[in-house]
């Protein structure tokens, strides 16, 4: 019973996780966070991720901030987040404040962790609405989660996104994958050549 109450809980909060920022009306908040899965809250932090997700969501919109990833591993908690150096450290002030007060306050108890806020940096992983416009035209490689159209990887021209679907240019026929069955969409890796000291 004790399992199934945390599986429970584990899914209520990726639920809320998904759902929450599309009920918010903030700009910031409408860039879409990658899928959690069923099992995304950490040990130690089944009651309070939601909670905890919906500070860092507050702060980082406040700001004018859009949180990429938020997640917790060896004792670090990793916010990831799209701005500038000084919007960052303002960030990682404010949620440290307020994390404190909130544990002081609420009947929470966190496992021990120390709170880092950076910025994804550059990844060849597309993830935000600014990505596939920023890399509109260029050659992508699109993962899905099962067979369409009798492959599961498809490549082409990235010609945007909308709500339903991720657009590829396939020499010169456009395909239209639902985004539901996409996993992820990537940059080809850099090619070497011949003689590249790097």
């Amino acid at each position: 019973p004790r399992s199934l109450s945390l599986m429970v809980a584990r899914f209520l909060a990726c639920l809320t996780a998904l759902i929450a920022p599309a009920l918010a009306l903030h700009p910031a908040r409408l860039a879409p966070r990658p899928l959690p899965c069923l099992m995304c809250v950490p040990a130690g932090f089944e009651e309070a991720w939601p909670q905890l997700l919906e500070i860092v969501d507050e702060e980082a919109a406040d700001l004018a901030l859009a949180v990429d990833d938020v997640a917790f591993a060896r004792g670090k908690l990793s916010v990831l987040a799209s701005g500038g150096v000084d919007d960052l450290v303002a960030l990682n002030r404010r949620l440290s404040e307020r994390l404190d007060d909130w544990e002081a306050n609420a009947a929470v108890e966190l496992p021990p962790y120390m709170l880092e806020v950076a910025s994804p940096g550059v990844s060849d992983v597309l993830r935000s609405d600014a990505d596939y416009a920023a890399f509109k035209g260029f050659g992508v490689q699109a993962t899905l989660t099962e067979e369409y159209k009798k492959r599961t990887v498809h490549e082409g021209t990235l010609l945007g996104r909308d709500g339903e679907h991720v657009l590829l240019n396939l020499k010169g026929r456009v395909l239209k994958l639902p985004r539901e069955l996409v996993a992820e969409v990537r940059l080809p890796s850099a090619k070497r050549e011949k003689g590249d000291p790097y």
